[in-house]
């Protein structure tokens, strides 16, 4: 069986390393930081357990939530509150309605009644059947599509603050089929976005968390593999051609000029080196095109081209009387970007999630606080980058205070960066990923890109990135556990 390295222990890298092992791959994983996660980081604030990176799964995709019952964690899953999304508009907080997801509206009339949009662009919006068919390419936009459907006002008022938040990036440069490959089928095949057949929703919550916090996940996987696989603090620099004149993982020196058909180096920031068949690469763009500029310029190049917005996670734990605000009695916030505000999306975690309310938690982890998530960053906002996080944190809670009204100072507060980590699947997106695997496939066959840098945020999206990447690097014939 090959050997594959795994390049980054977040959920992606740790997933595909479980099937590799499961297969009868030896697998050798490393990871630059001194945690597993990636993107999945829980942190204790104020007494319990806050997700700083990714806090919840979407219901609707099975593969993330079945991951976490086969890891043990079936019972610490709970189910977001039923509540209110806000949107900040003009005239004050109104509700995201309902039927409305990231890539648009499903139904038009609580859109219209939302009191978001004004008469003239209710009236805009309800013209929509009549548009005809809409052509895609991959050229163009969310934004360019759903302003052709629906009228501008749509696009900046709803699916901006809900589309563009969850990217941090602006929808009408992110590619329709990159960033909302549903939206794009969707279009395809039907002349109306709100006339076709739907199926209707399923019973159950539409998102769910882990009451231990979602890096439970990634922690799991890297309890379950074998000792001497995991590599922690173990900056790879780069990735050659071959074997080469160089001592391996377990200490034997390779013949000079050998270069075992295929095969590939891994080389460490401190001199460790790993020859394998395969690696799966999962890091950022900006850390992946370095390690390959030596041996695929055209790929690390094509990788380069990547753009990733910087993200801040402020958490503000206030006191537990701001629970009587009326506003905090909804599960969040929304800001469109065209306010100009540095926050761009709040988290009342304390109404969202079940388990970080109540008695229970008072009990265990003393007084009650009301606990909120404030993100702030978008791609080409450097503010978040040009503030301390002291700066930061009193930028973010005077917006929400201005947004909902609270009436009180944070008791605690801790900030978490994401520098150039978010990435944006902008217009191009699709052949400027081709052309990286195509000249990864002529210069340094097996190696395979897999995660949300290239296929975007999600669990359900790395989770099948890492099975793609699973299937190219074992041969085709060998039979894989699912």
């Amino acid at each position: 069986m090959p050997h594959i390295v795994v390049i980054g222990a977040g959920i992606t890298g740790l997933t595909a390393a479980r099937r590799l092992i499961a297969a009868g791959a030896q697998v050798t994983v490393l990871e630059a930081a001194p945690r597993v996660g990636g993107q999945l980081h829980t942190t204790r604030h104020a007494g319990i357990d806050l997700d700083v990176g990714a806090e919840a799964m979407y219901a609707a995709i099975p593969a993330p939530v079945e991951l976490a019952r086969e890891l043990g964690h079936g019972e610490d899953i709970v189910p977001a509150a039923a509540g209110t999304t806000w949107i900040r508009t003009e005239r004050g907080l109104k509700p995201l309605p309902a039927g409305f997801g990231p890539a648009g509206p499903t139904r038009l009339w609580p859109v219209l009644r939302a009191g978001v949009l004004s008469p003239a662009g209710a009236v805009r919006a309800g013209l929509e059947p009549l548009r005809g068919a809409a052509t895609i390419d991959d050229d163009t936009s969310v934004g360019g599509l759903l302003d052709e459907r629906f009228g501008r006002q749509v696009t900046d008022r709803l699916v901006d603050p809900l589309l563009g938040g969850l990217h941090s990036g602006d929808v009408r440069k992110l590619s329709v089929t990159a960033a909302t490959p549903q939206l794009a089928a969707v279009a395809r095949s039907h002349r109306s976005l709100l006339l076709r057949r739907r199926r209707p929703p399923g019973p159950g919550p539409t998102f769910v968390t882990l009451r231990g916090g979602m890096q439970s996940l990634p922690r799991a996987l890297a309890a379950g593999l074998p000792a001497g696989t995991l590599h922690l603090d173990t900056e790879v620099v780069t990735i050659e051609t071959g074997d080469g004149d160089r001592r391996g993982a377990a200490g034997e020196m390779a013949a000079v000029g050998d270069r075992s058909g295929g095969r590939v180096t891994v080389v460490a920031h401190d001199g460790r080196t790993w020859s394998a068949d395969g690696v799966v690469l999962t890091t950022p763009a900006r850390v992946a095109a370095p390690l390959l500029d030596r041996a695929s310029p055209e790929a690390a190049a094509a990788i380069g081209a990547l753009r990733a917005a910087s993200v801040a996670v402020t958490l503000l734990s206030y006191p537990a009387e701001v629970a009587d605000t009326p506003a905090l009695a909804g599960t969040g916030l929304l800001v469109p970007s065209r306010r100009g505000q540095l926050l761009k999306a709040a988290t009342f975690l304390s109404t969202k999630w079940p388990h970080l309310h109540g008695d229970d938690v008072s009990r265990q982890n003393g007084p009650q606080r009301f606990h909120v998530r404030a993100s702030a960053g978008r791609i080409d906002d450097h503010r978040v980058d040009n503030l301390d996080d002291g700066e930061l944190a009193a930028r973010v809670h005077q917006e929400l205070v201005d947004a909902t009204g609270l009436s009180a100072d944070p008791l605690e507060v801790a900030v978490h960066r994401w520098p150039r980590t978010m990435p944006q699947l902008e217009v191009g997106h699709a052949g400027r990923l081709a052309a990286a695997t195509t000249a990864l496939a002529r210069d340094l066959p097996g190696v395979v890109l897999a995660g949300a840098p290239y296929v975007g945020p999600g669990l359900g999206a790395c989770l099948r990135s890492a099975n793609v990447a699973v299937d190219r690097c074992i041969p085709t014939h060998q039979e894989l556990p699912a």
